[in-house]
């Protein structure tokens, strides 16, 4: 669609909010459904700066009619930040959103894999390659993202947009650039700097400082939706729950380094929460496995 406001919004979200590209690309699909929603029913005559609180309800319910609660609080927070910037800039003077309370988010503790199923899956790119399923390049390839993914707690985006500038090999630290902009440095493992010293000699890499780090057989950089399916497969092969995504990893890495007695605001600082509250949810995942022990184990747990 062509809007001088939308267009605007989109602008500020994605080079001076620095929103990554599939923030944005989400943002901008919520708020053109909102749109496209009014224009269809011919509500409002179309013109969402003269919107009312009864169509915004309305819009809620149909979206709740066809998508998850998460999806739909995310649907709704995108169109909220495009009402603030519209009243921000003297577009509007209200959002239609504001006070409409959304369904009930089930706030569900992240499922990820123990350590035990995390090596596995880890180990499984060379093991297909040995096998002769896949080229010794895929497995390299695809065992650095799993050790990035789980041993740095990177965003899947955050993966793919890697560069050679950011990665100090003498350290093995990685400099990343989060949500919002936000800078942070990220410790990785030694099998992550080495895999990544090999992967300097394959063919497919491009070394340029600027260069995105890991690359196809096409040399074209890698993308999310590729990660996503080759883990499905090298979980299918592991006897894994293919529900396990790369951002479970990340929730891996996290309660791995918990359980571990790792320092929270460390975890915090390496996975880039802007705030404490957001990693103490891993806390809790800590101390339900320790009641889930002890109720297995303890002679006074269990009823006679």
């Amino acid at each position: 669609m062509s809007d001088a406001n939308f267009e605007a919004f989109l602008i500020r979200i994605s080079e001076q909010r620095r929103y990554s590209k599939y923030t944005v690309r989400n943002y901008s699909n919520a708020i053109t459904e909102w749109l496209e929603w009014l224009k269809q029913n011919e509500f409002s005559d179309g013109n969402y700066l003269i919107v009312d609180k009864r169509l915004a309800r309305m819009f809620i319910a149909d979206l709740a009619a066809i998508h998850k609660t998460a999806t739909v609080h995310n649907k709704i927070s995108a169109i909220r930040a495009f009402y603030k910037f519209l009243i921000q800039t003297h577009v509007s003077e209200k959002d239609p959103f504001e006070t409409i309370s959304l369904p009930k988010l089930k706030k569900d503790l992240p499922t990820f894999l123990n350590e035990t199923q995390t090596a596995s899956l880890l180990d499984m790119p060379f093991k297909l390659a040995s096998d002769g399923k896949i080229s010794e390049e895929k497995a390299l390839l695809d065992s650095l993202c799993l050790e990035l993914l789980y041993g740095a707690g990177m965003r899947i985006s955050e993966l793919c947009s890697l560069r050679w500038c950011d990665i100090d090999l003498s350290r093995n630290t990685a400099r990343i650039t989060g949500k919002g902009g936000k800078t942070r440095f990220c410790p990785f493992g030694n099998t992550a700097g080495e895999l990544l010293k090999k992967w300097k000699t394959s063919p497919y890499a491009d070394l340029s400082q600027d260069a995105q780090i890991l690359r196809t057989s096409k040399g074209e950089p890698i993308y999310p939706r590729l990660v996503q399916r080759n883990i499905k497969i090298y979980l299918k092969f592991a006897g894994l729950p293919e529900a396990i995504t790369p951002h479970k990893l990340r929730h891996a890495f996290a309660t791995h380094l918990i359980n571990a007695d790792a320092d929270l605001r460390s975890v915090q600082e390496m996975l880039g929460h802007s705030s404490l509250s957001t990693t103490q949810i891993y806390t809790h995942l800590s101390v339900r496995k320790m009641s889930e022990e002890y109720r297995k184990a303890h002679p006074r747990s269990r009823k006679d």
